[in-house]
């Protein structure tokens, strides 16, 4: 898991006076290096501007213009994914490089925000700035320095990675889908095999989360973004090791053994056993072919609830109707 985090100060209101650049470099999983450059905007710095994040004209004198490090951040960002925390910055070094008349900076953009809103239903129309993310997770920060700004973003990052369950590849498609699309949370079918159910997904599936939530709300189970009390199974899929913060399995299912240990009826299973409960005609086409693994804690229930095993087609397909109709032809 490879990408690069970046944020930029101002000397006034135009986005092309980048005073500091802060820049977290991730790879493997693992950050292995951070920056941060103070540059000279050749460009007035307004008193506002300085309240803010507390560079002067005086502290610049000397550094390096944005033509000087142009080049060096044209090759840093190359063809990388680069995550930045809502759109000024993306913007800012747009500007900059039309300011020079430089060639623009290209990497594959992704912008936080928009995992964010998606990642947590109560951030999804407000909430989601820096400080009011920090405060919530209990992150300790300094509020507009560039690095220590980027440093923050990577944490609140790596964060909706582990807990969406949704990968960076992922992200870089689901982040541009409208939120009521791309949101996992749906209330199941009232007519399906499992109403009344309510599931929550940790880890790789195979697809999009959000594709497997829909399959599960077509089956009439209520899909919840997290677990809570009111979960009755737990799907957990493929996890990497890298975004588990040290620990063997997700907070999620962390969570759903210790309310098991309390006595309340959740299941926990494979992501395997919840394909198999799905009717043949409803997975989705060519999931990868990946070796079979069953996370610790997990229930092999395949056999016991497969819904081939239990009705016939004609019982399916009475079942689902157009549904299944629409899917086997």
């Amino acid at each position: 898991m490879d990408y690069i985090v970046l944020d930029v100060e101002t000397a006034n209101p135009n986005y092309a006076s980048i005073c500091q650049v802060g820049l977290i470099d991730v790879r493997g999983g693992h950050v292995v290096d951070t920056q941060s450059i103070l540059i000279n905007p050749e460009d007035f710095f307004d008193p506002f501007n300085i309240s803010i994040h507390g560079i002067t004209e005086e502290r610049v004198r000397g550094a390096p213009t944005f033509r000087d490090v142009h080049a060096d951040l044209l090759s840093r960002l190359g063809q990388r994914v680069a995550i930045h925390h809502g759109p000024f910055d993306r913007v800012a070094f747009t500007r900059a490089s039309d300011k020079y008349g430089l060639q623009p900076l290209l990497p594959i953009w992704l912008d936080n925000q928009s995992v964010v809103r998606r990642t947590w239903p109560d951030f999804a129309r407000s909430g989601y700035g820096l400080k009011n993310l920090c405060r919530h997770f209990d992150f300790a920060f300094s509020h507009h320095d560039a690095l220590e700004d980027a440093r923050v973003t990577e944490l609140i990052f790596r964060r909706a990675l582990a807990e969406s369950g949704t990968t960076l590849p992922d992200w870089l498609v689901r982040s541009k889908l409208p939120i009521s699309a791309a949101t996992v949370g749906q209330a199941g079918n009232p007519q399906g095999r499992f109403h009344g159910q309510t599931i929550v997904f940790t880890g790789d599936m195979g697809v999009p989360r959000s594709e497997a939530a829909g399959i599960a709300a077509k089956l009439g189970f209520d899909v919840l973004e997290s677990v809570n009390k009111k979960v009755t199974l737990l799907v957990v899929g493929l996890q990497d090791l890298s975004r588990l913060a040290g620990y063997e399995k997700s907070s999620k299912q962390r969570k759903a053994e210790t309310l098991r240990e309390a006595g309340h009826d959740i299941e926990i299973v494979s992501d395997s056993d919840f394909w198999a409960m799905i009717p043949s005609s409803m997975r989705p086409p060519q999931r990868p072919v990946r070796q079979a693994q069953t996370a610790r804690g997990t229930k092999h229930l395949a056999v016991e609830i497969s819904l081939e095993s239990l009705f016939s087609d004609a019982e399916l397909e009475e079942m689902f109707g157009v549904l299944l109709n629409d899917e086997l032809g």
